[in-house]
Parts: structure tokens; sequence; C-alpha cells
């Protein structure tokens, strides 16, 4: 089949086809397909081939909407029933329209089926409407997006990974060779994801590291809000009592991981803070934005232990100047 990906700018967006090639641009390209006759949306990012349906092997030690496992060239790849993961009822009509969208986060590739493909978006974080926090169970949503007169739900293929299991263990070894447990509980930590359940795992990550001063936000603009306020309050120089590091995502509504990193960089109070992004989308390509916006450290999800040696390492560094 044809595996491209069409690609339209939203209204809302810059028509510049150079966009994405800057970063703290807060845009995004999303592909849309269909789950049932739900219309959903990935980050392009993530998106490493549309396929053709074909007979997978079947694994019953994977949770029920693992259908099994498929070999892409030469790397066994566990293949994602969307439609039963979600609940979404079964419609024989779409059938003979499935495909098997490949994607990759969080250090390894995943199938999805999916009901069918239709093009690509680019659209701003801005536009996106984050689902309401503290309703009960969240669903894998990372927000809403209005295109085309209709309503596109952008999955939150991280969480969906960290259900099925495949985002690793969070239990971490001690790292505190050089600075002690107290002086490390003292450090105020900002973390941002748009995941509850990411949140809770970040935030259990941390308290095992020894860290106890710590602040989540749910999406970059809720944290620069915080984050602007506190440097109106601080004196000059004494930004690092309130906030020693802030670590975030990049994919999230209203401000993406790479535009709260270049605002933090432009902010006179603000632009020596370290700024760790932690994603499932640390790319050479995104390796390239993370660090034109001035992001201190880059690391992919889902290494805690690589998060914990570089706190360590990084405010060990505040703590000496």
């Amino acid at each position: 089949m044809d595996n491209r990906i069409m690609s339209t700018t939203s209204p809302n967006s810059r028509t510049n086809s150079a966009v994405l090639l800057d970063a703290g641009t807060n845009e995004v390209e999303i592909l849309i397909f269909r789950v049932g006759n739900q219309r959903c949306g990935v980050n392009v990012a993530k998106v490493r081939e549309v396929r053709n349906t074909e007979d997978v092997l079947h694994l019953p030690q994977y949770p029920e909407a693992v259908l099994g496992a498929v070999q892409i060239r030469g790397a066994v790849v566990p293949l994602v029933d969307l439609r039963k993961y979600l609940g979404y009822a079964e419609d024989q009509e779409d059938h003979g329209q499935q495909v098997d969208l490949l994607l990759e986060f969080n250090d390894r590739l995943v199938g999805f089926r999916v009901q069918g493909i239709e093009r690509a978006f680019r659209v701003s974080w801005k536009d996106f409407m984050p689902l309401p926090q503290g309703l009960g169970m969240q669903p894998p949503v990372t927000g809403v997006v209005l295109l085309e007169g209709g309503i596109i739900t952008l999955l939150d293929f991280e969480s969906i990974g960290a259900v099925l299991g495949m985002n690793g263990d969070v239990r971490l070894k001690n790292h505190g060779k050089t600075t002690d447990s107290a002086s490390r509980c003292e450090r105020p930590l900002v973390y941002v994801d748009d995941s509850a359940l990411i949140r809770r795992m970040l935030e259990d990550a941390l308290t095992q590291a020894g860290y106890c001063n710590i602040q989540g936000f749910a999406d970059g603009q809720e944290a620069w809000d915080y984050l602007e306020r506190i440097a109106s309050e601080s004196a000059a120089g004494e930004i690092d009592a309130q906030v020693s590091c802030v670590i975030s995502d990049i994919e999230m509504p209203r401000m993406d991981g790479f535009h709260l990193t270049k605002r933090i960089r432009e902010h006179s109070a603000l632009q020596a803070v370290p700024v760790v992004l932690f994603s499932s989308l640390i790319s050479k390509d995104n390796e390239k934005k993370g660090k034109q916006v001035g992001a201190t450290a880059q690391i992919s999800k889902p290494r805690w232990e690589d998060l914990a040696s570089t706190l360590t390492r990084l405010l060990e560094q505040v703590i000496a100047t």
C-alpha cells in the first residue's frame, strides 16, 4: 500500500513548510486515523510506517488487547488492537479497511491495528484542549482539537504502553554519591507531563531517588504560569531556592516542552534553571531541537536511571555555584 503521509496546514498554523525544522514554535504535525468510527491522531514524529494487516503470532501471556507479535525487518513487534484496547464497538463494515500503524516511542517499536488512515495536519499546541483533571480514571488522551469541523482525539500512546507493561520498571538505585539525601530533599523540582499516569510514575521515581520538594503540572502552560509567578516573587539571583530544575515532557496541549524551554531561556530570572526534557520522542532530530531551545539534558523515556543520575549531576552543579 502507499504509506506516504499527506500533510495539510490548519488555518491557525503557519504555512511555512520549514516550520517543523525549527524548535520552540509550539506546533506539531499529527496523523489522523480511525479507530472504529472515531477519528484519532498521533504525532507524526512517532510514525515509522503504515502497513497492510498480516497474520500475527499469538502470545498468550500478553494482555487481551494485544493481538500477538509480527516480525518486521528482523524485529519482533507487539501488535495492539487499538479498538479493543479503547473498548470501542466493532463495526463489521470496517474489516476491509484495517491497517497496522507502526509507531516508535519509549525506545521501542509497537504496532497498532486501526480502521483507516486519513492525512496529516500541522496544528498549534495552543489549539488543543486538555481533558479536565480529577475526574476519576483518565482515558489515554493527550488532548482534543477541532479540525475541519470535527473533533480529533490525540491519543496518549505513552500511557497505553505503560498500562500494557511496555514502559519499563520505575524502581531506582541510590544516586546520592556526593549529594547527601538531606540536601537532595531540599532541592525544589518542577516536573511537567500531560499524562496523569506518567506524572504519578515520575513522582514515584523522584521520591525513590530522595526528592521530597517536588511540584507537578499537567502541561507547559500551567508550568510556565507557575514559573513566571515565582520568578516575579523571588529576589534577584535567588530563583534556585524556588526551582532547582525543570523536568518536562515534549508532547503537551497548550504549550509543549520545546516552547516551555525556550520561554525559560528567554526569561532573565529563569534562564539559568536547568531543564531536562524527559520524553518518549528523544530522537536525533528532536535532540537538535532540544539543543536549539537550550535544553540542559535530554533523556528518552523510560530511562528512569538515566534521569536520576542526570538530576544528581545537575543539582550538584547548582549547589556548587
